[in-house]
């Protein structure tokens, strides 16, 4: 087979799984059905930008790849929550869950039992403290970024709600604001 068909067809698989994941969560949180499909779109678009910067431009750098798709996340939602009548809210957390970095949390929490149960080289330790710290700051900072990029949509384009609003007008006025200060 081709190795840019399989690679394809992994990320696929995985955004696929993203999605999934996404409308388990919404279905958790009771989200009205009009607004599953929106969820599951917006989970597997956030996930596709938090991996397309991870493996192209930004390697390594995961909190700003989460914060990205976060962010994509929390615009799109401002825009579907028009059109479903529905707060952005209700989107964005589900369609976010799947970016908590839960395998870092795990190896922090992993590491923090072994400083405490295992006496040893101090050399050795000294590694172990580092790794840990380095682990549970990665955790905090992915998981503020995710939370940054929901809300920073909401806040940017001032809509706590969706009653009575259009985002074209609104969009209008930002931009007006913008350029006329300036």
């Amino acid at each position: 087979m081709d190795p840019l068909f399989n690679i394809i067809s992994e990320i696929w698989e995985e955004i696929v799984l993203s999605m999934i994941v996404s409308l388990g969560f919404a279905m958790l949180f009771n989200t009205p059905r009009r607004a599953l499909w929106i969820v599951a779109l917006l989970g597997g678009i956030g996930f596709m930008i938090k991996l397309a910067l991870m493996q192209t431009i930004m390697p390594g750098v995961d909190v700003v790849a989460a914060s990205l798709g976060a962010f994509a996340v929390g615009f799109l939602a401002v825009y579907f929550s028009h059109v479903v009548h529905t707060p952005p809210i209700v989107f964005t957390i589900p369609a976010v869950i799947n970016m908590i970095p839960g395998k870092y949390g795990y190896q922090f929490m992993i590491g923090l039992m072994k400083i405490v149960t295992s006496p040893g080289d101090i050399m050795l330790q000294n590694e172990l403290i580092s790794e840990t710290i380095n682990k549970g700051l990665k955790t905090g900072f992915i998981t503020l970024g995710l939370a940054f990029g929901i809300i920073a949509p909401m806040l940017l384009l001032n809509t706590y709600t969706v009653k009575d609003k259009d985002l074209n007008k609104i969009l209008a006025r930002r931009l007006k604001k913008t350029f006329h200060h300036k």
